[in-house]
């Protein structure tokens, strides 16, 4: 097991990025009840491996997908950071690391309503500047269905280029870590 990681709330000119939590609740029922959210969404899984089914029904459901990277993050595993414009503080969507090492692997989750609206992109540049400061990792990772054409568009401004390896259906993408483009202040 890893030290539990100690996560900073990251800000950009729109965006507020926190540790994902309970005080989260209604946004991530929010996120996580639409099917247009979940449809390439991998399986859920609470912090004991029992399936969570998506889209949620309940808000009992999202909170299990909340405690899981809650949990994880004391564990030193995994975490996601709960996107709130700055504006109002409106919950947005989740960002963060499936696996943390020398390829760590980032994932994320945004709401439909702020689709298109370069949000996933300030959010991910955020997340690859935290990322730098961890000196083991050289390299990021993800896993996206073909089909997920915003995903994929995502992954090639951020110089994540496909593998040809697929997991799940998913195909992977990767870049060294260096070759990520930074966030413009």
């Amino acid at each position: 097991m890893s030290a539990a990681l100690t996560l900073p709330t990251l800000r950009s000119a729109r965006l507020v990025m926190t540790p994902l939590s309970l005080a989260h609740s209604a946004g991530m029922f929010d996120l996580w009840s639409r099917e247009a959210v979940c449809r390439y969404s991998g399986p859920a899984c609470d912090y004991e491996r029992q399936p969570i089914a998506l889209p949620a029904r309940t808000p009992a459901d999202s909170d299990k997908i909340i405690d899981f990277f809650v949990r994880s993050a004391a564990d030193g595993t995994r975490f996601r950071w709960a996107l709130q414009t700055q504006a109002d503080h409106a919950f947005v969507g989740i960002a963060g690391f499936n696996q943390l090492g020398p390829c760590s692997e980032y994932a994320y989750h945004l709401h439909p309503q702020v689709w298109g609206q370069g949000l996933m992109s300030e959010a991910s540049l955020l997340a690859m500047e935290w990322l730098r400061g961890r000196p083991d990792c050289t390299q990021v990772e993800a896993f996206i269905e073909p089909a997920n054409l915003a995903s994929v568009k995502l992954a090639t401004r951020l110089g994540l280029q496909p593998t040809g390896e697929v997991s799940d259906g998913a195909a992977r993408y990767t870049a060294p870590l260096a070759d990520v483009p930074r966030l413009s202040t």
